[in-house]
């Protein structure tokens, strides 16, 4: 389920970047309007939600926080290199790592 909660945190994280508007610009070539920006936050702070969702069912709890942690710091490294060096790339990974997430999450069951 690691998977899972870094490709959560992925999109979240994307989303959160594309919410900025010079990352917007950069990757879509515009600048986001005001109701764009509050839905790709939402959407983001869904996807942080999701992210923990498979944190539940475990037993240790310590242990399943701090390995949440970490697949957040990969997640954002992850993130920040792509909107670095290829954020025309930003949107496609998202939209595949959220599709991703939801095909782990409905197989997980």
């Amino acid at each position: 389920m690691l998977l899972h909660q870094i490709l959560c945190s992925l999109v979240a994280f994307a989303l959160l970047c594309l919410a900025m508007e010079r990352h917007h610009e950069d990757a879509l070539g515009q600048a986001p309007s005001l109701r764009r920006r509050r839905a790709l936050r939402g959407l983001a702070l869904l996807a942080f939600v999701a992210s923990t969702w498979t944190l539940s069912a475990r037993p240790d709890w310590g242990v399943a926080w701090a390995e949440w942690t970490a697949q957040l710091s990969l997640a954002a490294f992850a993130v920040v290199a792509l909107a670095t060096w290829r954020p025309a790339w930003m949107l496609p990974v998202a939209w595949s790592c959220g599709a991703a997430a939801l095909l782990l999450g409905a197989l997980s069951g």
